[in-house]
């Protein structure tokens, strides 16, 4: 009887999880044209260069060297990182920061014709500053700039996704 009753408890929660609509969120639906793409105006072995790199090649998308010609251009016209104080404390230390990330980008295809015109993405965290925790501090926003870019990079698919 408890064997029942715990199957119809499994069988109702894997209907409702189905039934909700919820899906993992898989590779990017990408169109055939920028199935081959150079990116400018970034390095690509390290910060959102790498993640870029790293993101395009995950959704099947070749990332050839600049020497290549025939290959819609992913080009970043700019890339800010800005990091301000968010909270002051009674002591007039920090309290806490925001960090901001800014990318704009513009992609054109094989022979230099815009496909999307410039856009502009952003992603934005705070965390809590203390003073005596200084070495923490640093790695933590060493991960949270490593989570910027990874959410730029992932608005960038969704957009390159749209592009037919």
């Amino acid at each position: 009887m408890k064997r029942v009753a715990l199957n119809s408890v499994i069988a109702l929660l894997f209907m409702t999880l189905v039934g909700c609509g919820f899906h993992l969120r898989g590779a990017a639906d990408i169109s055939d044209s920028l199935k081959t793409m150079r990116i400018e105006g970034v390095g690509l072995q390290r910060d959102i260069g790498l993640y870029l790199k790293r993101g395009l090649v995950s959704n099947g998308i070749v990332v050839v060297d600049a020497g290549t010609a025939d290959a819609a251009v992913l080009k970043i016209t700019e890339n800010k990182f800005d990091r301000r104080v968010l909270s002051v404390g009674s002591s007039a230390k920090v309290n806490e920061y925001e960090l901001n990330s800014k990318l704009s980008f513009m992609v054109l295809d094989a022979q230099g014709n815009v496909l999307a015109e410039e856009q502009q993405v952003e992603a934005q965290r705070d965390y809590q500053f203390d003073e005596d925790e200084v070495l923490g501090r640093e790695s933590e926003e060493t991960l949270l700039r490593d989570q910027l870019n990874k959410q730029l990079v992932q608005s960038i698919l969704r957009r390159l996704s749209f592009i037919k």
